[in-house]
């Protein structure tokens, strides 16, 4: 049996969700998964007593999989997926070292073949990693916080650092910076502000996490 999970860190202690519904192959699990990437972190293999055996990771880089290259890592405090590239900088994970962390196997899925926007292959945007790694030290600075919602509105995949920029916080910072959290929600594109509000009925997700720490709910969708 198979079944899609979600994976975040609850004071330093990684803690897996598992979604109710069952699938009867992993391709089909994967599936569904690839159908909500930011709602999800993998899908979990079950054995026949119901124990959590293993988990395949996607090769989708990023909560939303909008950088071309198949990730092979995954951030160390939020577990978003991530290739080499958008990995730079970053305190990051190898699949074995997660493994490990968690107890459970890890393995990645095969390589998705793209389709649509994603079948020529683009340089990852540098902007998504540069956010994630300013994001604690400038989120209070009106500027840049300009500058962050520019260039959401310009690059659409840059989210990811935003994602990761958020989920990356200490519980202690949230609570310091709440208020200017909840100013930069207001600040937010709206497609952007929608779907992080959306997100967050997957509390457990990425975009669900950071949704949640900006203060937002499903009531703020339109």
């Amino acid at each position: 049996m198979f079944r899609l999970i979600q994976l975040q860190t609850e004071n330093g202690v990684p803690r897996i969700g598992v979604d109710p519904d069952g699938y009867v192959s992993a391709r089909t699990a994967l599936a569904r998964y690839r159908s909500a990437p930011a709602a999800y972190f993998g899908v979990g293999r079950f054995d026949h007593e119901g124990t959590l055996a293993e988990i395949i990771l996607d090769r989708l880089c990023g909560p939303l999989g909008d950088c071309p290259r198949p990730a092979s890592l995954v951030h160390a405090r939020t577990y978003q997926r991530l290739c080499e590239t958008c990995a730079y900088g970053l305190d990051v994970l190898t699949v074995p070292q997660l493994a490990q962390l968690l107890g459970i196997a890890c393995r990645l899925a095969p390589v998705l073949a793209r389709s649509g926007r994603h079948a020529a292959l683009e340089e990852a945007s540098p902007s998504g990693n540069r956010i994630a790694r300013e994001f604690p030290g400038r989120v209070t600075d009106p500027i840049w916080r300009l500058e962050l919602c520019l260039e959401l509105a310009r690059t659409p995949s840059a989210v990811n650092g935003l994602l990761i920029g958020v989920g990356a916080l200490t519980h202690r910072d949230v609570l310091d910076l709440f208020p200017v959290l909840r100013t930069l929600a207001d600040e937010l594109p709206a497609d952007v502000r929608e779907e992080l509000s959306r997100a967050t009925a997957r509390p457990l997700s990425p975009a669900g996490v950071a949704g949640l720490r900006l203060g937002l709910s499903p009531e703020h969708v339109p």
